[in-house]
């Protein structure tokens, strides 16, 4: 799309990053409505979009796709300030459709959705006064926030894809590679600033905000995630099976799922595989291990003698050291809860982050299914420690 009326660099970057998320979002619908079968692994068929069961982890996926256009309409359009009721949509029902804050998630299963055609009008035309409305916006951060929300947002969903991909064993290329040579970074610690700072330009999540001194004691972390061939000699070992190990909410996760290796494993006459999408392949020694719980990592360090790196340590890490290797194949565990900095407050769109604080685990780094444009030491993700359908792996630390 020509956009020749965004004179200014942010304004034209800022337009081009919307097209190429929308672009792919609509791809990624085209590839869904043309599909009406799906290639088996072994014997087993994976669920068409259409016909996607309900799962806690995934949202149908006609759904998610319309949600990802009423966001960017609703506040890049349609908000007026938190006192006011917002513009209508385009769509007479979309609140009622793709409001993710008051839409249960098992109810949209049940939903009356426009179908493929609409749902690809609704994006596209949503897209279209997205960046009408950015012309008009003067060329300041405060001003381009809501549109760079929309942004995220959807590059955030596109990964999501790729998770909903994986769990259901969808084709879909993978890219994860091999990691450069393991070894262990010595940091002597000291006072830095974590989170985000206010007079810094670009966009911040309200989690971010704001820097803060922040003490670490010096420490040892490695330079790498943990991979493949590491992790297999716990499993190789018994791990799995042997309960000191894990901690007391590992092993209520053990007992409850019953595993006995990661989820996307397998020993099959006498070769390690993992699957990845919708093919088993040999598990790669180099490669991160990835899709594994925080329960699973945290037995890991236990029984290798270490540990994971809180948030503090993570991010101290990530800004010092050169050659700290980060965000561009798993995201990783830490230690810390997800919790808010000191003195929090949401931002307009405050069901981004505090619902979840105290109950979920902070995650950092960036997969390789996380746009580059999101990828910053500073970000902050968060999931329940029992997930590993995500792109999840983790690093540790020495125990001095």
């Amino acid at each position: 799309m020509d956009t020749p009326d965004l004179r200014t660099a942010d304004k034209r970057l800022l337009a081009e990053a919307m097209e190429d998320a929308r672009d792919y979002t609509i791809s990624l619908l085209d590839q869904f409505s043309a599909w009406t079968d799906s290639v088996s692994i072994e014997g087993i068929r994976p669920p068409a979009p259409l016909q996607v069961p309900c799962l806690d982890i995934i949202n149908p996926p006609l759904w998610e796709l319309g949600h990802v256009a009423w966001f960017m309409e609703y506040w890049c359009q349609r908000y007026r300030g938190a006192a006011a009721a917002p513009r209508p949509s385009r769509l007479p029902d979309a609140d009622r459709w793709y409001d993710s804050r008051h839409v249960p998630h098992d109810s949209r299963w049940l939903l009356d959705l426009p179908d493929w055609n609409a749902t690809r009008h609704y994006l596209q035309d949503t897209l279209d006064a997205a960046l009408g409305a950015l012309r008009a916006l003067p060329d300041t951060d405060p001003a381009l926030y809501f549109h760079r929300l929309a942004l995220f947002h959807e590059d955030m969903h596109g990964e999501a894809f790729h998770y909903t991909g994986q769990t259901l064993a969808w084709p879909a290329p993978d890219g994860l590679g091999e990691l450069p040579p393991a070894g262990d970074i010595e940091l002597a610690g000291g006072e830095f600033q974590m989170g985000s700072s206010p007079t810094g330009k670009g966009f911040v999540f309200d989690n971010e905000k704001w820097a803060h001194p922040q003490r670490v004691d010096g420490f040892t972390i490695s330079a790498t995630p943990v991979r493949n061939s590491d992790y297999l000699e716990f499993v190789a070992a018994g791990g799995y099976r042997q309960p000191q190990w894990w901690s007391q909410d590992g092993r209520a996760w053990l007992a409850a799922s019953g595993q006995v290796m990661p989820r996307c494993w397998r020993s099959k006459d006498g070769v390690w595989q993992q699957r990845r999408f919708a093919t088993w392949v040999d598990l790669a020694p180099a490669q991160p291990v990835i899709h594994l719980t925080a329960h699973e990592a945290e037995a890991w360090c236990r029984w290798a003698g270490r540990r994971l790196p809180s948030e503090a340590e993570w991010e101290y890490a990530a800004l010092q050291a050169a050659n700290f290797n980060w965000g561009n194949q798993v995201w990783e565990w830490t230690a810390s809860a997800f919790a808010p900095y000191p003195g929090f407050s949401p931002d307009p769109y405050a069901e981004y982050a505090a619902p979840f604080f105290y109950t979920h685990r902070s995650v950092r780094g960036g997969s390789f299914a996380t746009r580059a444009r999101m990828r910053n030491p500073r970000y902050r993700n968060y999931y329940e420690p029992q997930r590993d359908d995500i792109f999840v792996g983790f690093r540790s630390c020495r125990i001095d």
